[in-house]
């Protein structure tokens, strides 16, 4: 990519500085990472400002320097831009660097409140069972070269330098297919990781409430999500389910951009055959039974949506496509079974609104179980959800155990006492056990559990750190447990 050009790309752009050097070998807007020849761009994140690294980015090889702000001292030998908008830029000229690798693979973009991670799973999983070539990007997994594995970053959506990169592999490995979960941060015009990109298929899950501490109005957090519809190229299609509380906006947004739309339920009519056990769930369809590898209704929803999904990119019939349900892994996180010798049912799942701890406890209610659950509420994120959750766990639990997601810099305490307004606004006499430190907590859960207990840990899911006051410490909730269990029980 020739950076001397760069400006033309970027509407109201103009160089304060020319660049020596055209010749441009990565974009980043983390310092640490820049390395000679790289454009570095200056973005004014939440907590710190990009345009205080510029001297750092310089002497660590920057040729080119993109900001929103005139310089406050003169720099030799370094190009400088100013844009009027540097996340936008970010996204517009990675790009551009790696060749806009979107236009080259038919993208399937998956996002919503609950449900984006299982279902852009599921997606991924039936076309690899059917052999086509496709890549992953989504919160827990990664496949840019033909090797599933663990996703490194802790974004959904990374940001659009990485995310143009990965897509770049993909094209490079010959995929032909990628699936990508979008975030709403991801979508905002904030962020707007996706900016420019035109995808094949748009998917919306569930829209209900998430992240208003970034959105601040449910209407901006819906306006958002909705805006994946219009990232539809001119014959592409938005699927959805009847399960979307924003329904009926979602398909007036569709018809609006004068897109072909898909509901489900109305395209498939199938039947969950339940039998109140704790065992892989079947399906009805067309007189035929289905088995399936999941044990939760609601991803048994996701999961058909992907099959919807999958039959209008391949045309291959919908009952061809239930055959391989039962071939399909779990999903690191979410809803995991926990084999452990103590006769309790563990169960591990990373649902953190209060519309997602319905759909788990709703259905292990029926169980006729005593139910433990154990989950907190992320620091320095949507408040208003603490109490939503309060009150759900105390509609369905027999026993709460508060303790901490992701506190950030935030007091966990206050954060306890604001799930716990939700409890007891449901129930006055039900008191929380309130444990700051989650190792302590999960092994207050196990020694108070008795025989054929369900005990819920609900929140880290796949996570691998805790974040307290800045630091992220390493943390695994599977192996915690089994810890926890072998401490007590020997």
């Amino acid at each position: 990519m020739d950076s001397f050009n760069l400006d033309k790309y970027l509407i109201g752009s103009y160089y304060y500085q020319y660049p020596t050097d055209i010749e441009v070998s990565s974009i980043t807007f983390n310092s640490k990472e820049v390395v000679e020849k790289s454009i570095f761009v200056a973005i004014k994140g939440f907590k710190s400002d990009g345009n205080n690294y510029i001297e750092e980015a310089i002497n660590n090889g920057a040729s080119l320097i993109i900001t929103d702000t005139l310089p406050f001292k003169e720099y030799k030998d370094v190009g400088i831009l100013i844009v009027k908008a540097p996340r936008q830029a970010l996204a517009i000229l990675s790009r551009r660097l790696y060749n806009y690798p979107d236009k080259q693979l038919k993208i399937i973009a998956v996002t919503g409140t609950d449900g984006k991670t299982s279902t852009s799973f599921y997606i991924y999983s039936l076309l690899k069972l059917l052999e086509y070539k496709v890549g992953l990007i989504n919160t827990t997994y990664l496949d840019t070269n033909n090797k599933l594995i663990p996703s490194p970053y802790r974004q959904s959506t990374p940001d659009s330098n990485i995310l143009f990169k990965l897509m770049r592999e993909c094209k490079d490995n010959n995929k032909e297919y990628l699936v990508l979960e979008a975030t709403s941060h991801a979508l905002s015009p904030f962020f707007n990781r996706l900016a420019n990109i035109n995808i094949d298929i748009a998917v919306i899950s569930t829209i209900t409430h998430e992240h208003l501490d970034f959105h601040k109005s449910e209407e901006n957090y819906l306006q958002t999500k909705l805006s994946i519809i219009d990232l539809l190229k001119d014959n592409g299609i938005f699927i959805t389910t009847k399960n979307n509380n924003q329904l009926e906006k979602c398909v007036l947004r569709a018809k609006e951009r004068n897109k072909k739309y898909y509901i489900v339920e109305n395209e498939i009519d199938y039947k969950i055959i339940t039998n109140n056990k704790l065992k892989p769930i079947i399906i009805k369809y067309i007189n035929k039974e289905y088995l399936t590898s999941i044990y939760l209704p609601i991803f048994i929803s996701n999961l058909v949506m992907a099959s919807l999904c999958v039959n209008k990119i391949t045309n291959i019939q919908i009952q061809d496509i239930f055959t391989l349900f039962n071939k399909i892994d779990q999903i690191i996180g979410r809803f995991n079974i926990i084999e452990n010798k103590i006769g309790r049912t563990l169960i591990i799942d990373f649902a953190h609104t209060s519309d997602a701890l319905i759909k788990v406890l709703s259905d292990l209610k029926k169980l006729n179980k005593r139910i433990i659950v154990l989950f907190g509420c992320g620091g320095e994120r949507d408040i208003a959800k603490r109490h939503e959750m309060g009150k759900v766990a105390a509609q369905y639990s027999d026993i709460i155990i508060l303790s901490e997601e992701d506190p950030r810099f935030e007091d966990n305490n206050k954060i306890m006492k604001d799930i716990e307004s939700g409890i007891k606004s449901i129930n006055k006499n039900l008191v929380p056990y309130k444990i700051n430190n989650r190792t302590k907590a999960i092994e207050k859960a196990i020694s108070i559990s008795k025989k054929n207990d369900i005990i819920l840990f609900l929140g880290k899911g796949h996570e691998s750190t805790i974040e307290r006051n800045g630091i992220k410490y390493p943390y695994d909730e599977k192996n915690t447990i089994n810890e926890v269990i072998n401490k007590i029980y020997g």
